[in-house]
């Protein structure tokens, strides 16, 4: 209990000397001439300017290092925003050159068709086409265009010919083999 008692005499008694310091100071500026013809604190305001200026220091460089995460994040998220435009951009670029830029719809796809063989028409059609005129060098003596289908017939009609003939014979053997046979002896039924 009674180191209690002690402990805060103490703490008063620390106290009390330092007012009793603060006092002196004080009085020591205001009874000096210097100080007092000028009417101001000079150590005072040196020591205000003073920690102003570490105030400000120290916020400029927590301002800067603050400063320089954010703009890191902003620059990052400015190039991302810029790689998605290009990005965009280039789909952009690619689809229309699939709608509107495809090689048929060129003005020189005639020339680079390579279907051009099967979907042109032929140069004439029959001897009486009406685009081949005396100059255009499609109709020639002697040529003929329907000599495919000609062959087709006659071959067609060999052989009816042949099948014909074919039967005549059978037919013409078979009277002849009956032509010797007595009257008594009927022909076998066919």
């Amino acid at each position: 209990m009674y180191k209690v008692d002690i402990q805060t005499d103490l703490k008063e008694a620390a106290a009390i000397e330092a007012r009793r310091n603060r006092e002196k100071q004080r009085q020591s500026r205001i009874f000096n001439a210097r100080y007092r013809t000028m009417g101001v604190d000079v150590e005072g305001l040196k020591s205000q300017v003073e920690e102003q200026i570490l105030r400000e220091n120290a916020e400029k460089q927590r301002d800067d290092a603050f400063g320089k995460v954010q703009y890191d994040k902003i620059a990052q998220m400015l190039e991302e925003e810029e790689r998605q435009r290009k990005r965009q951009l280039e789909q952009a670029v690619v689809k229309f050159r699939e709608e509107k830029q495809q090689p048929s719809m060129s003005r020189e796809w005639d020339i680079h068709d390579p279907e051009v063989v099967r979907k042109g028409s032929p140069a004439r059609v029959s001897d009486d086409d009406p685009r081949c005129g005396p100059s255009s060098m499609q109709r020639f003596g002697g040529e003929d265009l329907q000599a495919p289908a000609r062959h087709k017939l006659q071959k067609e009609q060999n052989k009816r010919v042949l099948e014909e003939q074919k039967t005549e014979r059978e037919r013409d053997l078979a009277d002849q083999k009956y032509a010797g046979m007595p009257f008594s002896e009927s022909p076998p039924p066919p």
